[in-house]
């Protein structure tokens, strides 16, 4: 038994004890309960995995020709969003032209 082992066992002996009240004349039954969760410990915690390894179902399938739609609607969407910022900005420049254009015709 290694020391680290050991140690770990000695204490939740300990710990096993005092939660029992401290009872007199137990104690190869709290150092039996410690090896017992420290063997359980090892088994679960510092077991290497035994499940093979497996690709997790998506929630949602979704189709090879979907898929391949994906990169195109997002590059529609840029060129939707380009488009309706022209209209924006030419309404500004309109808009500019028109005040100076009435300011200009106040002035004659």
């Amino acid at each position: 038994m290694t020391d680290a082992r050991s140690e770990w066992i000695s204490k939740r002996a300990y710990t096993i004890w005092e939660e029992a009240g401290r009872p007199h004349g137990h104690d190869a039954d709290h150092w039996a309960q410690a090896v017992l969760e420290r063997e359980e410990f090892e088994r679960v915690a510092l077991a290497p995995e035994t499940k093979p390894a497996s690709k997790k179902k998506p929630l949602i399938e979704i189709s090879a020709k979907a898929q391949e739609k994906k990169p195109e609607a997002a590059k529609s969407k840029k060129k939707a969003d380009a488009a309706a910022e022209k209209p924006a900005a030419a309404k500004a420049v309109a808009k500019a032209k028109s005040s100076k254009a009435a300011a200009n015709s106040k002035l004659i």
